[in-house]
């Protein structure tokens, strides 16, 4: 008989749960607490919400200002388009600028109103200084064929016209090949413990002695708007810069270096001042002169943006002279001149042409007139009985400058010419004799190429006459080629 075991009690019996823990109710201190943070919360939250309400309303403020500083800029923007000129002027006004930074460049002489130091355009560091340098100058050729009988031969001098039965020695029709009219100049600017200062010296080989000896052209230093030593008259308007190729210059133009004591002063923008006490150096037909006040001068210059500019000035000058005959004579008498120059762009022509003009007169101011100046004795004459007379004398110019063409392939070849018209005259004395100087014309034309930077080649006509007072006339001519090379 088979038997049942017994079911173990420990493996038969079913498993039992283990008891659930019991969890007790938060306290009251507990659900307070609870409360207080979430209160916290909300309030941290409300007040970022405000915080960004404020920052959501100042951004739409800003949003509306600046719509209406768009719109103001806009209707400004459109204002200025209308008055914005035409693209044919823009590119006008793109050649004007570049023949004035062209004309700069070959004029670079001329002195500032007031002096900069350190670095400027074309200048080199000196190594080991706060100074800088630059160097310059040019190479001139001219090869000059006088036509008729002339005194000169490398220029074209109207006083020397020989007038018809005047006898001399007056050579006819020759070929004068000249280089003696190159230069060379430096230009140092440094700073120092009162101030910017400038040094300039300029020399060329065209002295009236010598051939081809060294002629200091320019030696000035410069402080701020204060200028000593040899440069440009404050009387002249070297900035005219006629389109003309002869060495001499025009006849009746004031254009004359010397020693000096200048202030300039910019007054406005577009108008400058200045004062000087220049060499007094006096020339006397029929005496000698003696220098002793020197000559004063003041002048007042007006600028505009478009190239143009007009230039007044006057000259007080003591002419005082001894007399040949009768020996021992003395003489003083007031020397008083006025000039007016100036250069008006022609903006209805095609290429931007201009008008350049200059009169220049006064008693006993010939020093001053070109033609008068190289010829000497033209300031005063003593009579014979010892008395001393300043002359009255005139001397202008007109000139007419084209430009024919400007090629852009080359970027900076182009071709212009210049006309040009100058006319002096002496109001002679009865005390003058007959073959004493009274008048002269001179004309000019020429053609000018540039077929590379800084190259000038150009061929020029010249045709002059010489009258006396005693009406004798005389007339010559001349044809110069010329080439400059300007750095």
């Amino acid at each position: 008989m088979f038997t049942v075991p017994a079911p173990n009690a420990q493996t038969a019996a079913p498993k039992s749960r283990p008891p659930a823990k019991k969890t007790s109710a938060p306290s009251t201190a507990q659900l307070r607490q609870q409360v207080q943070e979430q209160e916290k919360q909300i309030a941290e939250l409300q007040a970022l919400l405000a915080a960004q309400a404020q920052i959501a309303a100042t951004q739409d403020s800003t949003i509306v200002h600046l719509q209406q500083q768009l719109e103001i800029l806009q209707r400004r923007q459109d204002e200025l388009e209308q008055q914005m000129p035409s693209a044919d002027l823009t590119k006008t006004l793109g050649e004007r600028l570049a023949r004035v930074e062209a004309d700069s460049n070959r004029t670079p002489e001329l002195p500032p109103d007031i002096v900069s130091a350190g670095d400027f355009p074309g200048s080199i560091r000196i190594p080991r200084s706060d100074a800088a340098v630059k160097f310059g100058g040019r190479v001139r050729f001219a090869a000059v064929v006088t036509l008729d009988a002339l005194g000169t031969e490398d220029r074209f001098l109207t006083n020397s016209i020989p007038v018809e039965g005047s006898g001399g020695d007056f050579k006819g029709a020759r070929t004068n090949f000249s280089a003696r009219a190159s230069r060379f100049n430096v230009d140092l600017r440094s700073p120092t413990p009162i101030g910017e200062m400038r040094a300039f010296l300029e020399g060329d080989f065209a002295s009236g002695g010598i051939e081809n000896s060294f002629r200091l052209r320019h030696a000035f230093a410069q402080y701020s708007s204060l200028l000593v030593g040899q440069t440009w008259s404050t009387f002249s308007d070297p900035s005219t810069n006629v389109l003309d190729l002869d060495f001499e210059g025009v006849s009746g133009e004031n254009v004359i270096r010397q020693p000096l004591i200048r202030y300039s002063r910019v007054l406005r923008q577009d108008l400058r001042a200045a004062v000087a006490m220049e060499t007094p150096q006096v020339s006397i037909t029929g005496g000698e002169g003696v220098n002793l006040i020197p000559d004063l001068v003041a002048r007042v210059k007006k600028e505009s943006a478009e190239g143009r500019h007009l230039q007044a000035a006057v000259v007080f000058r003591q002419i005082r002279g001894e007399a040949t005959a009768p020996v021992g004579a003395k003489g003083s008498v007031l020397g008083i001149g006025g000039s007016l120059s100036g250069v008006v762009s022609l903006p209805y022509t095609p290429k931007q042409d201009r008008f350049v003009f200059q009169l220049n007169g006064g008693f006993g101011t010939a020093r001053y007139i070109n033609d008068l100046n190289s010829l000497g004795g033209q300031d005063a004459v003593f009579d014979s009985t010892g008395h001393l007379e300043a002359l009255p004398a005139l001397g202008w110019y007109v000139d007419y400058e084209h430009q024919w063409a400007n090629w852009d392939t080359f970027g900076f070849t182009n071709l212009r010419s210049a006309f040009i018209w100058s006319y002096v005259v002496v109001d002679n004395l009865d005390s003058q004799p007959g073959d004493a100087y009274d008048h002269t014309h001179r004309i000019s034309a020429n053609l000018v190429l540039t077929p590379a930077n800084r190259l000038d080649i150009g061929l020029e006509y010249l045709y002059g006459t010489r009258t006396n007072k005693d009406g004798r006339f005389g007339h010559s001519s001349q044809v110069q080629l010329v080439m400059l090379l300007v750095y």
